[in-house]
C-alpha cells in the first residue's frame, strides 16, 4: 500500500502580517494493480475450485459408469442365461446356483468380482455368492429401484451396512453394479437384477490421477489467464499512476496559481479599504473646509447684506434677492458638508449603520423609510465594510428622493451567518438599466466599484414604470484579514 504525504502551503501575505498556515493532506491507497490482485485472486481461487469439483464429478460419474458397462457386459453374457428361470421362480434352483457358484469361483473372475447377487422385485435376494443371504428380504434401495425401471446404475459403497452387514471385504473400496436382466423370451420384461460388488481398486487410483490431472490443468488455466490478465492490469495501473503523479503536479501549479490570485485579492481589498479611509478623511477635511471657510463666509454676507433688504427701495429689493440666494447657498453648503462628513462609525456594529443611516436620510428630507431588518449580525464587519454600507445607503437613498419622488421607498436588510444582504427599492417611474448612461451613473458606478473592491456583489434591477431596487452583499471579515 503507498502512503503519500502532500504539503501544501496555504501562506497569504496580508498586511496584517499572519501566521503561515500550511495545510497538509494525507492519502493512502492501494494502486489499481494490487486492489485487482487482491479481488481477482479471490474471484479466480473460488472459479477453479468450482471448475476443479465440477469437472472432477463429471471425471467420476464417467468412470463409473464406463466401469459398471463394462463389467455388467461381460457379466451379462454369463448370468443371464442361468438366470432365465427367475421369471417364474423367486429363488433359484440348486443346480443353478451350484453352476453360478462355479462361475463365480473362477481365478478371473474371483478376483474382479468378489460379490454376486440375484434380486427380486420386493427386495428378495434369489441367489448370492453368500449363502446367508439367500431368501432375506431388504428394502429396496433407489439404486435397486433404478435397475427394475431398467437403469443401469451403479455406485462406489463400503460393506457394513444394509444387506452388506456379513460381506467382508477388509479394506477395499467397492463398486456396485445394479444391471437389469431381461427374459430372452419377453425381451422387453425384467425377470431379475444382477448386482456385481467390483473391486474399485484399480478404478479409484484411475480416478485419481485423472483429477489430479484435471485440477492441474484447470489451475495452470486459471492461473496463465490471472497473469495475463494482472500483466494487462498492471501496466494500465502504471500508465494511471504516471498519469496521476502528472495531474497532481499541474494541480498543484494550479493551487499555486490560484494562492497567489487569493493573495492579490486580499492585497487589493485592503489596498482599496485604505484608499476608502483615506477618501473619507480626505471628504471630512473637506467638510471642515467648506463649513468653517465658504459657509461662514457665505452667512457673514447674508447678515450684512439684511440690513440692506429692509427698504422698499429698488436696491433693498435686490439686496432682498441676492440674500435669498445667499441662504440658498449657505443651505447646499450645509447639506454638503453633512453629505461628505460621516457620524462616527467606529464603535457601530453594522445593523446600527443601517438604522443610522436610513434615520439620517429621514431626517434630511423629512421623507418617510420603511427599514426592515432581519437576523443579528453574527461576525464583526470592519470599518472599511461598515463605511461601505453607508455611503450605499445614502447614495440609493438619495437617488430614490430625486429620481423616484420618494414614492414607496423602502429598506431591507438581512443578516445570514457570515453574510449581509441589504437592498433598497422604490416604487417610482424606473428606468432601462440597458441604457449605461442610466443605469451606472457616477454615483452608481462608484458603488460599484466600491463594493466589488470589498469582494461584495452589486446588483441593479429596474424598468420603466415598475420602479428600482438595487442590492447589494457583502460578507463578514475573515480571521486574519486586514483591518
Amino acid at each position: 500500500m503507498n502512503t503519500e504525504e502532500v504539503g501544501i502551503d496555504m501562506t497569504l501575505e496580508n498586511p496584517g502580517g499572519q501566521a503561515r498556515d500550511t495545510e497538509y493532506v494525507s492519502r493512502s491507497y492501494w494502486p489499481l494493480h494490487l486492489r485487482f490482485a487482491a479481488a481477482g485472486s479471490v474471484v479466480v481461487l473460488v472459479g477453479m475450485m468450482l471448475i476443479g469439483w465440477w469437472v472432477g464429478s463429471k471425471i467420476e460419474h464417467s468412470f463409473t459408469r464406463n466401469s459398471a458397462i463394462s463389467t455388467a457386459l461381460y457379466m451379462e453374457s454369463f448370468i443371464a442365461p442361468l438366470a432365465q428361470e427367475l421369471a417364474s421362480k423367486d429363488v433359484v434352483s440348486p443346480e443353478t446356483s451350484r453352476a453360478l457358484h462355479a462361475l463365480a469361483r473362477q481365478p478371473h473372475l474371483r478376483e474382479r468380482v468378489p460379490l454376486i447377487k440375484l434380486w427380486k422385485e420386493d427386495g428378495l435376494v434369489a441367489f448370492s455368492t453368500d449363502p446367508d443371504l439367500i431368501g432375506q428380504r431388504f428394502e429396496p434401495e433407489e439404486t435397486l429401484k433404478a435397475a427394475w425401471r431398467g437403469e443401469l446404475t451403479s455406485r462406489f459403497s463400503s460393506a457394513g451396512d444394509g444387506e452388506h452387514a456379513d460381506e467382508e471385504f477388509g479394506d477395499l473400496p467397492i463398486l456396485e453394479v445394479y444391471n437389469p436382466i431381461h427374459s430372452v423370451f419377453d425381451p422387453p420384461a425384467i425377470i431379475a437384477v444382477a448386482e456385481f460388488y467390483e473391486d474399485a481398486t484399480q478404478l479409484q487410483n484411475d480416478l485419481f490421477d485423472a483429477r489430479l490431472r484435471s485440477w492441474l490443468i484447470v489451475a495452470g488455466v486459471s492461473m496463465g489467464m490471472f497473469a495475463l490478465l494482472f500483466s494487462i492490469v498492471y501496466q494500465g495501473s502504471q500508465l494511471i499512476e504516471q498519469q496521476r503523479s502528472d495531474l497532481e503536479k499541474r494541480v498543484n501549479q494550479i493551487l499555486q496559481v490560484s494562492l497567489q490570485n487569493e493573495l492579490l485579492r486580499r492585497r487589493i481589498q485592503a489596498a482599496s479599504a485604505r484608499a476608502s479611509e483615506l477618501n473619507e478623511r480626505y471628504l471630512r477635511r473637506i467638510s471642515a473646509e467648506l463649513h468653517d471657510g465658504p459657509a461662514q463666509s457665505v452667512a457673514f454676507a447674508s447678515l450684512r447684506i439684511n440690513s440692506l433688504a429692509q427698504g422698499e427701495s429698488a436696491a433693498g429689493q435686490e439686496a432682498t434677492r441676492i440674500k435669498s440666494a445667499l441662504d440658498e447657498a449657505l443651505g447646499d453648503i450645509r447639506n454638503i458638508c453633512r453629505g461628505l462628513s460621516l457620524p462616527e462609525l467606529e464603535s457601530s456594529n453594522l445593523e446600527e449603520v443601517v438604522t443610522r443611516a436610513a434615520r439620517a436620510h429621514e431626517k434630511r428630507t423629512n421623507q418617510q423609510i420603511d427599514l426592515v431588518i432581519v437576523g443579528k449580525p453574527d461576525r464583526e464587519y470592519d470599518h472599511p465594510a461598515r463605511i461601505c454600507v453607508f455611503r450605499f445607503l445614502q447614495e440609493t437613498l438619495n437617488n430614490a428622493s430625486r429620481h423616484a419622488n420618494a414614492e414607496g421607498i423602502r429598506v431591507l436588510c438581512i443578516f445570514d451567518q457570515d453574510q449581509c444582504t441589504i437592498t433598497v427599492s422604490d416604487t417610482g417611474p424606473g428606468f432601462s438599466v440597458d441604457d449605461p448612461g442610466q443605469a451606472f451613473g457616477l454615483g452608481l458606478r462608484g458603488l460599484r466599484e466600491r463594493i466589488e473592491s470589498h469582494g461584495g456583489s452589486f446588483h441593479i434591477n429596474s424598468a420603466p414604470g415598475r420602479g428600482t431596487t438595487i442590492r447589494m452583499t457583502i460578507d463578514a471579515k475573515e480571521n486574519g484579514d486586514a483591518k
